[in-house]
């Protein structure tokens, strides 16, 4: 029965790749943690699973999460930044005095296992994920208050439901999940969970069945990504001017002795409530007979409010329309900008970077120049419509932030503008095209003939994007001369079939080849987007 009491701390749940090459005495330490059972079968360059405790005492010796399923990793790089900042005292302090700090904590490179243990046994019978009484990031007045458990396969997001797509897994409704894996999913729905229907929930006499969408559904998430998981959880901690300041005790839910009144969601108070307390679902496991796998979920509402306004460290704002979302057809380089400028203008509205990025302009240079940005989000609507998982990594740019390299960062800003509005002038002249010789169909019929030539040109836009980050004051981006032979390639069945189709495209590749008096007009009101 012992399994029965799976733990957060102990019990294999986060995935991570170990290094490759590592120094004697770091090997002879990665052997120690194996042999603990805390880095289980853990070799140089293999993949391992493992607890919290075995994560943050080898986080110097891993290099990065591995888990391979973005909502997962998306929802649990937060909750291991809150534990991070709590056991190297990053949870406190402010300004200079903080900063201070971090530069001591990374230059020792590690977490110290005296803090480490010392904070993790202060609230341990609290990690257990079947714990009768507080189960880990779990609501356990679910069991009374709704009546009927769902079945296990409701609890993972990737399988196919409804007129969604399959994702990753083909599992039966039905099927049993291993422990491990249900709880990464109950993180992904505290993080991603849809608005809409859910269990009936009856709490302080209301009875309903009504979600509201999780706080990073849809959204695209920037986190920094370090020489290794120990830089990267460091860095993942985001600088006091982005922590809320309300009064109140900043705790995480296993820290708490009460738990959050769903009717009336407390509103964060610092960083660590910031980054483990947000939720708009609530979720209960149900264990199979050993507790090694989980049988049966229920999952409801969690707050029948809106909750409390709060800004996710890790989203680039936008001053009006709020952060960016997910979008699979976006590529991540032609935000890239926004990560190097304070401010982005974007039309009537600014972009502003996320805000865990503001200290890396100050950071040692030795990290600052190998920092890398990893981006995770799921292209999704606000209720139960899922389209693609979203997932990137940037080459090292933070030199060019604009605190850094004024020059740097405007040259990146540029070189994305001209790509944008080569990519929107190209967008037009294909429209051009297809409506002179189609008068009189949709605009939205246009799209076959417009939109693969469009997302060709972007592709080849992101090579000559990341030359001109790679060496900004180097030879101009030629993001045009593209659009033209995109242009061509995609008109050369049109331009050889009549001369009629011949005439179209010689005026529609007016604007591309800077022929004057030549921009005319697309039909139909459709708005360009690229």
């Amino acid at each position: 029965m012992a399994d029965r009491h799976f733990s957060a701390l102990s019990g294999g749940w986060i995935r991570a790749r170990v290094r490759e090459v590592l120094a004697v005495a770091e090997l002879s330490e990665l052997e120690d943690l194996a042999a603990e059972g805390l880095l289980p079968a853990a070799v140089p360059g293999g993949r391992v699973v493992a607890g919290v405790e075995g994560v943050l005492l080898g986080a110097h010796l891993l290099e990065e999460l591995d888990f391979g399923v973005v909502p997962v990793e998306s929802a649990t790089r937060p909750v291991l930044a809150a534990f991070a900042a709590r056991v190297a005292g990053l949870d406190a302090g402010d300004g200079e005095g903080w900063l201070d700090r971090l530069e001591e904590v990374l230059e020792r490179g590690r977490f110290e296992p005296v803090e480490v243990r010392g904070y993790l046994r202060q609230s341990r019978h609290e990690f257990g994920l079947y714990d009768q009484v507080r189960p880990f990031m779990q609501d356990p007045r679910l069991l009374s208050e709704v009546t009927e458990p769902g079945p296990a396969g409701r609890l993972a997001m990737d399988r196919p439901s409804g007129a969604n797509a399959m994702w990753s897994g083909r599992m039966a409704e039905t099927a049993a999940i291993p422990s491990g894996e249900a709880l990464g999913w109950v993180l992904a729905w505290r993080a991603f969970g849809p608005s809409g229907m859910g269990a009936l929930r009856t709490r302080g006499g209301r009875a309903s069945k009504s979600c509201k969408a999780g706080p990073a559904r849809s959204l695209l998430r920037w986190f920094p990504r370090g020489r290794n998981l120990f830089e990267s959880l460091v860095l993942s901690i985001p600088p006091p001017a982005s922590w809320p300041s309300r009064p109140g005790e900043d705790l995480a839910p296993w820290e708490s002795e009460l738990l959050p009144d769903p009717l009336a969601p407390p509103a964060p108070c610092g960083v660590v409530s910031l980054l483990t307390g947000r939720f708009a679902h609530a979720v209960l496991l149900a264990p199979g007979g050993d507790g090694a796998e989980t049988v049966g979920c229920r999952v409801a509402w969690g707050t029948s409010v809106d909750l409390p306004a709060a800004v996710d460290p890790y989203v680039i704002d936008r001053s009006a329309g709020g952060p960016i979302r997910a979008d699979h057809r976006r590529a991540m380089w032609r935000d890239v900008d926004a990560l190097l400028l304070k401010e982005r203008p974007a039309g009537k509205a600014t972009a502003r970077r996320p805000q865990v990025f503001d200290t890396a302009p100050d950071l040692p240079v030795e990290v600052r120049r190998a920092l890398r940005v990893r981006v995770l989000g799921w292209d999704q609507d606000k209720q139960d419509k899922n389209s693609a998982w979203v997932v990137a990594e940037t080459p090292p740019v933070l030199e060019l932030m604009e605190e850094r390299s004024p020059d740097g960062a405007s040259a990146v800003a540029a070189a994305h503008r001209m790509a944008e509005e080569a990519g929107s002038l190209l967008y037009r002249s294909l429209a051009r095209v297809w409506h002179e010789l189609n008068p009189g169909r949709r605009s939205d019929d246009r799209e076959g003939f417009v939109g693969p030539a469009v997302a060709a040109f972007m592709e080849q836009a992101e090579t000559e994007f990341w030359r001109v980050v790679a060496d900004p004051a180097g030879a101009a981006p030629q993001f045009r001369r593209l659009a033209r032979e995109v242009f061509d390639e995609a008109t050369l069945a049109v331009r050889s079939a009549t001369v009629r189709g011949m005439a179209a495209v010689q005026r529609a590749r007016g604007p591309l080849a800077g022929v004057p008096g030549t921009g005319g007009r697309t039909s139909g009101n459709r708005k360009v987007t690229v």
